[in-house]
């Protein structure tokens, strides 16, 4: 562990019920939060990249926390969901800059936004999508109440002002026992990681999109389904049109919106889901027992967060995989399809696993222990 790191981690340790904000002095974002200003125009190449160098800066922050700190947490829970909104803002932005500029944007060496900041303009924004910073009715600082949402499975935990955020158990595993998943796809890379875990007798969960349902978004989840892996939902978008979370929808319209995507797996694979992961594992309770008892589906979390929005570096990733699964024995590991790092790691990984004596279970083993089985 780095210095800095270490000193986040310290932070987090002695002040765990305090918002990021107030960790890193950040001034704090109003009750209500206007969207933050649309994006520079595309010709506007020199505002794109100040403006990709200020989020990027706030991923590094976020992403060090979020290692840092317990699957979980209030902390964990702010950090690991700004981090993977801000991963897709700023790899909108870079492809942006490459349609104008025709070549890939990377910062400059000793770049002031690559030092680690976050700006009030990311925090707005944060805000606007997430609500961690906004004092909601009825929060109180450090709530962690929990809902049971069956026994020794899973709960929803209120963290951060009131945002309910699924707490996923594994128990029920023995040790050396993992299930893998993957998050957000299919996308180009979708196919290829199928093929290696099903090489490596590895099947696994892929949590799909339905915006990426396309023809060859189908073909790509059937290849999943012949290669023995379980296609599930996550939803249409991630989890709204602007990726939002599923607290922004009715109960209604997020099972009406789930209940299309399933219906368009079915038609590509010719199996049911039996799974949905809600993106940024952010989802009320009546919206999370209305799935499963309207559409069947059994909700999964993670135990294991690989954080592989974190890094683009496979070599880091791998490592920093490998420690977490040694640290915890077991687990459900959450990783996306979607990244060249991933893609990478989780070819070694499986590898790994099978040397190091761990065996990646069926998942039907997270519907037996949801069902009491």
């Amino acid at each position: 562990m780095n210095k800095k790191t270490f000193a986040l981690a310290s932070i987090v340790s002695l002040i765990p019920f305090l918002s990021l904000s107030a960790q890193l002095n950040l001034p704090m974002a109003p009750a209500a939060v206007e969207v933050a200003a649309a994006n520079p125009a595309a010709d506007d190449t020199e505002a794109l990249k100040a403006e990709y160098g200020e989020f990027y800066s706030a991923l590094k922050v976020f992403s060090n926390v979020a290692y840092v700190s317990p699957v979980g947490s209030p902390e964990y829970v702010e950090a690991a969901a700004s981090g993977q909104y801000l991963r897709a803002r700023i790899e909108g932005m870079a492809s942006r800059i490459l349609r104008a500029t025709g070549a890939e944007y990377r910062l400059p060496a000793g770049s002031e936004r690559d030092r680690g900041t976050v700006s009030y303009k990311v925090v707005s924004e944060l805000n606007d999508v997430f609500g961690f910073y906004s004092v909601l009715p009825g929060a109180r600082e450090g709530d962690t109440r929990g809902v049971p949402i069956k026994a020794g499975y899973c709960q929803i935990n209120f963290v951060k002002n009131n945002v309910p955020f699924l707490v996923q158990y594994d128990g029920f595993l023995n040790k050396g026992e993992v299930i893998l998943t993957f998050d957000d796809g299919p996308g180009a890379l979708t196919e290829e990681v199928s093929a290696a875990m099903k090489e490596g007798k590895a099947p696994s969960i892929f949590f799909v999109l339905g915006r990426s349902l396309g023809d060859a978004g189908k073909a790509r989840i059937k290849a999943e389904a012949a290669d023995g892996h379980s296609v599930a939902v996550h939803g249409y978008g991630h989890a709204t049109e602007s990726d939002k979370p599923f607290t922004n929808y009715s109960t209604e319209k997020t099972v009406s919106q789930l209940s299309g995507v399933a219906k368009t797996i079915t038609e590509a694979t010719g199996a049911k889901p039996g799974f949905f992961r809600p993106p940024y594992g952010i989802i009320s309770v009546d919206a999370l027992n209305a799935i499963y008892s309207e559409l069947n589906l059994v909700p999964v979390g993670w135990t294991i967060d690989t954080l592989d929005w974190s890094t683009k570096d496979p070599d880091t990733l791998f490592a920093n995989t490998v420690s977490m699964i040694q640290k915890r024995g077991k687990g459900i590991v959450l990783m996306h399809d979607i990244h060249p790092q991933s893609r990478t790691a989780a070819k070694r990984l499986v590898g790994w696993l099978a040397a190091n004596g761990y065996k990646v279970v069926s998942p039907e083993r997270l519907t037996k222990a949801y069902k009491g089985e």
